[in-house]
């Protein structure tokens, strides 16, 4: 089967990256596997020389998964981003699963823009600064995609097994509705490489579930000082109108003596 093929589009797969950082490395890798497991995968370099680039949108509407590969130089793609708004769009209309891919980044770092990642996307969005609407869309999708269940790839993990990992996800969520979630997949190597696949796999999950719970604790605990710095301001408001009241009253009792004095002294009283 050729999985190039245009006439072939069920369960295709799309996939996001930024391609001067990715392409010649952990893309192609993975592209490379999930072909070698009979999955239709699209990356841009699939495109014929000379195509109107707009066809990538195309791709993104027939496809049935899509990955995103959020790595640090991902944000200062507008092409990117642009896919992502189109991703994020779809995933909101149920015709899209999303996966999104932490590539040597931190999941907080992409939900709260943060290090070289958000410094790039606000370069983006300075570039952009007339286009309000837009650049309002990139920080939705960001925001939308990267607070769905992904998967983590830091410095101490084993790329191979990694991709593996993903081959294996793609898989279950292309299996047939009716189909067990217990089912054989096809993977190459023992029945100990099965087990360290699972194991690692289950260990990824529980790293990015723990990390949307730092993320989420994060935000609460920003929302606790943002009230706070209210109630200080507010305090530091009320303890300036005390200090003023304060004044126009000593001011008062001066004023009252003063007329009383007077009052005594010219016998008026």
């Amino acid at each position: 089967m050729d999985v190039n093929s245009r006439g072939i589009t069920n369960h295709q797969v799309f996939v996001s990256f930024r391609g001067e950082e990715l392409r010649c490395g952990f893309v192609s890798h993975l592209v490379e596997a999930l072909q070698r497991h009979g999955i239709n995968v699209f990356i841009d370099k699939l495109e014929s020389v000379g195509q109107d680039l707009s066809n990538l949108f195309a791709r993104i509407e027939e496809s049935t998964i899509a990955l995103v590969i959020f790595s640090r130089r991902y944000t200062e793609s507008r092409w990117c981003l642009d896919e992502l708004v189109k991703i994020k769009e779809r995933a909101a209309q149920g015709l899209l699963k999303v996966i999104p891919i932490f590539f040597k980044v931190e999941p907080v770092t992409v939900k709260q823009l943060r290090g070289a990642f958000g410094d790039k996307f606000r370069d983006r969005e300075w570039e952009y600064r007339c286009d309000k609407p837009r650049t309002g869309r990139w920080k939705e999708a960001l925001a939308s995609v990267s607070c769905k269940t992904g998967l983590t790839f830091d410095r101490k993990t084993n790329e191979s097994t990694f991709v593996r990992i993903i081959v294996k996800e793609i898989e279950k969520m292309l299996q047939p509705q009716g189909q067990g979630k217990f089912a054989v997949l096809p993977f190459s190597g023992g029945g100990q490489d099965q087990m360290d696949i699972s194991r690692d796999s289950v260990l990824v999950h529980q790293n990015s579930y723990i990390a949307n719970q730092i993320v989420l604790v994060s935000n609460t605990y920003m929302d606790i000082e943002y009230q706070n710095s209210v109630l200080r301001a507010q305090l530091v408001a009320l303890r300036d109108r005390l200090q003023s009241l304060n004044s126009v009253i000593k001011m008062s009792e001066g004023v009252m003596a003063d007329v009383f004095l007077f009052t005594a002294n010219t016998g008026l009283c």
